[in-house]
């Protein structure tokens, strides 16, 4: 079985950075916590508990479904943003075509000149 390095401390955030992250870097904090995490529990199922408080794994477990949730609700968030994007670029074609539509409109055809000059 491959021996897994653990990182050499674990992955803190504040929750303002943690909303502030980009998904990139949210996903790779949350790489590098699982790895903490599995070396922790690789320890500690190998008898070398000593050096692993109970308590401390408890916080790693913790902050794991923390880090789970967070990530659940950035990824709603995107989800919501891209709806919403999507929405705007629609009424901007909307807005679009009415503008052409008043442009075409508003010019006058040959027909209409033509009259417009014998009167």
């Amino acid at each position: 079985m491959s021996e897994i390095e653990p990182p050499k401390k674990r992955v803190k955030y504040a929750r303002e950075e943690l909303e502030a992250l980009d998904r990139e870097r949210l996903i790779a904090a949350w790489l590098v916590q699982q790895t903490h995490v599995d070396a922790l529990e690789l320890k500690a199922r190998c008898g070398d508990a000593t050096t692993i408080d109970s308590d401390e794994i408890a916080v790693l477990r913790e902050s794991e479904e923390k880090l789970r949730q967070q990530q659940i609700e950035s990824t709603r968030r995107e989800n919501l943003l891209v709806m919403r994007l999507t929405t705007k670029e629609q009424e901007l074609q909307e807005y679009s075509s009415q503008i052409q539509e008043l442009k075409q409109a508003q010019t006058p055809s040959a027909l209409q000149l033509r009259s417009m000059l014998l009167h």
